[in-house]
């Protein structure tokens, strides 16, 4: 057995233990409400894990939603803080919310120490996903999150940050940049790809 199919089956594994639904779907997004196109999500409120399947990025989605769930196993202090927030899918939907500044910090700072999770567990299973890009593209779905308050509007399946190289290859190869506040300098790169 590869390592992938061994980290599929500890991923099935973990679920099954936790009694949350692990779905791998035959398409290339799956959509959640305000019909958002996404490669995956975790919720742990209708206890379920999704995964486009047939997503040219699956495996990378796959470990990013398998460390939300480690996230959410473990309780950590960002999982808990995201959890007394506002739903950003309803202000990207178009209801008001109190904060939405403060709701995208914690969900940027949920974000962040998923993706650092996410490459842990690539090395623990020794993933065929080279680490220098996921962490650019982990760095740009990051700041993502800053640059959805000016925008408020999610990208589109085929131009996200962590797709498009006109944002991803301008991202620093390790977690070392300015996470709280988008500089100039990247919130152009993200204009600049049409995001």
């Amino acid at each position: 057995m590869g390592n992938i199919q061994k980290f599929v089956k500890h991923v099935r594994s973990e679920c099954k233990k936790h009694g949350i639904k692990f779905i791998l779907k035959r398409t290339q997004y799956v959509i959640v409400p305000y019909n958002i196109k996404v490669s995956g999500w975790f919720d742990a409120d209708n206890k379920e894990l999704v995964v486009a399947g047939k997503n040219t990025h699956w495996l990378a989605t796959l470990v990013h939603e398998y460390a939300h769930l480690t996230q959410w196993l473990d309780q950590c202090k960002e999982w808990k803080e995201s959890e007394t927030i506002e739903n950003i899918d309803d202000w990207l939907g178009g209801k008001d919310i109190k904060n939405p500044k403060k709701a995208l910090a914690k969900t940027r700072d949920l974000e962040l120490d998923n993706e650092k999770r996410s490459v842990k567990v690539i090395k623990e299973f020794n993933l065929p996903i080279d680490i220098k890009d996921y962490t650019r593209r982990a760095n740009a779905y990051v700041q993502f999150y800053n640059y959805i308050f000016y925008t408020r509007r999610w990208c589109t399946p085929k131009n996200s940050p962590y797709r498009n190289p006109k944002i991803y290859k301008f991202m620093p190869s390790v977690f070392k940049m300015n996470y709280k506040k988008m500089s100039d300098k990247y919130r152009k790169i993200f204009e600049e790809a049409g995001l």
